[in-house]
């Protein structure tokens, strides 16, 4: 096969990085066995290791390949690597001469900005010929080598270029030998492809529009043209070109997305035939009795092909097969073996020997590894088995490092106790910095909410697996599914039943149901959602005050106290679950109805323990501090305050304005907002206004940390709109506690119901 990329545009940018993925808290994974692909048969045994710094394979000999390879720096380098151990020789430097190969031979050629030349046999390490192409002749230059043969083509009068073959004869003098029967106007002869004893030269003839491309066959022992024929399409020094011993194979450019191999036999027959091959093929080979023909470079590209794979047709019966699932570059051995640098799904990339098997079918065989697999694989992961979600901040990137990040990818996560999860989708390259590694998801601790795909939840403590399916955009290899699993851990908030790190609003409708409503910082836009309101149960219409109180009877999440028209004051618990967010009520205590106002949930005295304050009739403030008893979850009451009859709602808000404890947001009848910041002890210091306006809401909820930026908010509930509201997100400061208002995106289950009470 003949490539036909230049070794700048080819040399692949990702194999280094592969072969080392340890650091940078990645959990290393075992690459998975896939089913063997198509006919490909890789050797079981022991194979050197391929280089691992960008390589582009230039020949391949009886003891070895070279290779071009970029260095750190970008330098380039050419190596010779042996097959038997894998052990390098770099006996020239690209620094500033051309290193390329000697066709069908372990002999490389340097060609220096002189134009000295100079061929070494790596099978000896020695060197086997050095000249300079304009001794041969005025304007000689280098043309190719094949062998101990290097050619040289020289100016002649009719305005082509002959072409001398030039060696080192037996006695250590160097022979010049002229090609006879090339047409004296042959322009540009150029050797691209050989056997061990022929040399096949591409040359054009003519100029402007009458310009042609032909090729000839050179007989190394006569130095004498033995065939030649014209190619069809516009003069291509490129066109790919095949030769072995039996046959000549040249492809012609062809239209709507195809293109034709043109095959002739050698010798007294040269019978012709013309093979239509679809995609953009570029690579042409001649193994045995077969043509093998691709497009190279399908491992990197981002579209799939059926073109990428390397296809072996028989020139007697025209059967198929595929022997390869992609190609980068390509070489023929002296023994006409051709070499291919590209991969199997089953035997991953390196570099592989496509010869005739038992059965005279072409197969492939490993050669050397890169260690680069050639289907997309797992190498490791980010994500840790148990996952801090309060120590993130809510979010986590999780990372996987593929072989290739070529793909299309969806991430599920789904919590295993619940069966709540997520599934998005993930495209590594729409990245500001490719990485040709690195396929990562950043999650916002979040989950779909009740199954509906559009609405968010968050993500409670407990066990959860991942999962991805990475799709190969080049279409080579299967899909890669593989998963993990995890703990989630995390803090419930404040007004948090459900433990998912979230608050949620509790609503009570005209008919005494109550329902638990879901909130969540929506991860697409600034703004928090509101998940329509899931039925927690019925008969709630005996009560007159309904508060979230926190986390005061010792469970994980937020409990509810709620006083019955008799003045019974009852706890319902917490459960951490959002379908049956509250457990069976449990009598507090009588004669809580002597109080007009309630609210609870900050803590006030600095225990850690929420507490809770009420204001009665005659206007007096009065702690109950928090016992975390579920029993008796409040201590005797202490006064510590006279004059709050004025406010018609007070409300515990947490540290808002950034002291040392609780504070009290509380609103006069005239609609003005009155910030009461906490002392630390149970009381508070002197009120500060916040502002006016405050009459339009109906109730105001101290929510807790609603868009997770460390501060509580502030939820109020218009009055005028059932089930609509704002929020005011915190500032941390006392001076101006609340940022502007907010709206909140709320998905109410069903636009007529009404509520006359949250919490």
């Amino acid at each position: 096969m003949t490539p036909t990329r230049t070794a700048r545009v080819r040399l692949c940018a990702a194999v280094a990085a592969v072969l080392a993925v340890t650091a940078g808290g990645l959990t290393t994974a075992a690459t998975a066995t896939a089913a063997p692909s198509a006919t490909a048969a890789p050797s079981t045994a022991a194979v050197v290791p391929y280089p691992a710094d960008r390589p582009e394979l230039v020949s391949a000999g009886s003891t070895g390949f070279l290779t071009w390879t970029l260095g750190k720096n970008d330098d380039l380098h050419a190596v010779w690597t042996r097959y038997a151990d894998g052990s390098k020789a770099e006996p020239w430097s690209l620094a500033r001469d051309w290193i390329t190969t000697s066709r069908a031979s372990d002999v490389i050629v340097r060609v220096q900005p002189s134009g000295h030349v100079t061929l070494r046999d790596m099978a000896t390490d020695q060197d086997v010929l050095s000249f300079l192409p304009g001794t041969v002749g005025a304007g000689g230059a280098y043309a190719g080598a094949v062998g101990r043969t290097a050619f040289v083509r020289v100016p002649n009068s009719l305005g082509g270029h002959d072409v001398h073959l030039v060696s080192r004869g037996d006695d250590g003098s160097t022979t010049d030998r002229l090609v006879t029967r090339l047409p004296g106007g042959a322009i540009d002869p150029t050797v691209r492809a050989a056997t061990a004893d022929t040399a096949l030269l591409t040359y054009i003839t003519g100029s402007g529009t009458g310009a042609r491309t032909h090729w000839a066959t050179v007989d190394l022992g006569t130095a004498a043209v033995t065939e030649t024929a014209l190619t069809a399409g516009a003069p291509d020094r490129q066109t790919p070109v095949a030769l072995s011993g039996t046959h000549v194979a040249w492809l012609e450019p062809g239209t709507g997305g195809r293109a034709t191999v043109v095959v002739t036999e050698r010798g007294p027959s040269t019978a012709t035939q013309r093979i239509g091959v679809s995609g953009a093929v570029d690579s042409i080979g001649l193994v045995g009795g077969w043509l093998t023909y691709a497009q190279t470079g399908g491992y990197e590209e981002r579209n799939p092909s059926a073109a990428y794979a390397v296809t072996a047709r028989h020139l007697g019966n025209g059967t198929t097969r595929k022997v390869m699932d992609d190609i980068a570059h390509s070489a023929v051995a002296p023994d006409g073996s051709l070499y291919v640098q590209g991969g199997t799904v089953a035997g991953g990339e390196g570099l592989y020997r496509i010869a005739p098997g038992a059965d005279g079918a072409p197969g492939a065989t490993r050669v050397a590894s890169s260690g680069l697999s050639t289907k997309v694989t797992l190498l490791g992961h980010s994500i840790p088995s148990v996952l801090d979600l309060d120590r993130t901040g809510g979010r986590f990137t999780m990372v996987w490092q593929l072989s290739r990040s070529e793909v299309e990818m969806t991430v599920r996560i789904r919590n295993t106790r619940t069966g709540e999860t997520l599934s998005d989708g993930v495209y590594p390259l729409d990245v500001p910095e490719y990485d040709p590694h690195r396929a990562s998801y950043t999650w916002n601790g979040q989950l779909t909410w009740n199954g509906s795909p559009d609405l968010w939840t968050g993500a409670p403590s407990g066990p959860y697996t991942w999962e991805i399916t990475a799709k190969p955009m080049n279409g080579i290899g299967p899909e890669l599914k593989t998963s993990g699993t995890f703990t989630v851990t995390r803090k419930a908030g404040a007004h948090d039943y459900d433990a998912d790190g979230s608050p949620d609003v509790l609503m009570r409708d005209t008919a005494g149901r109550l329902w638990i409503s879901d909130t969540f910082p929506s991860p697409y836009e600034d703004r928090l959602d509101q998940n329509p309101g899931l039925l927690v149960g019925g008969g709630w219409g005996v009560y007159d005050r309904i508060e979230a109180v926190g986390n005061i009877a010792g469970s994980a999440v937020g409990d509810v106290v709620a006083r019955d028209r008799s003045g019974v004051l009852w706890l319902y618990q917490g459960t951490g679950l959002a379908k049956t967010p509250l457990s069976a009520r449990v009598r507090i205590g009588s004669g809580w109805n002597t109080y007009a106002q309630l609210t609870g949930g900050s803590d006030l005295t600095g225990d850690g323990r929420p507490d809770l304050v009420a204001t009665d009739k005659a206007g007096d403030l009065w702690l109950h501090k928090g016992t975390g008893s579920g029993t008796a979850p409040f201590a005797a009451r202490t006064k510590i305050g006279r004059g709050w009859g004025v406010y018609n709602q007070i409300t515990a808000t947490g540290n808002i304005a950034g002291g040392t404890a609780g504070d009290l947001v509380a609103r006069d009848k005239d609609g003005v907002l009155w910030l009461h910041l906490g002392r630390g002890d149970g009381t508070f210091a002197a009120r500060t206004k916040v502002g006016g306006g405050w009459g339009a809401y109906g109730d105001l909820l101290g929510i807790g940390d609603a868009n997770r930026d460390g501060r509580p908010d502030l939820y109020a509930s218009e009055r005028n709109t059932p089930g609509a509201a704002l929020l005011y997100r915190g500032t941390g400061s006392w001076s101006g506690p609340f940022r502007p208002r907010t709206g909140i995106a709320w998905y109410a289950t069903s636009p007529d119901l009404r509520y006359d009470l949250l919490s």
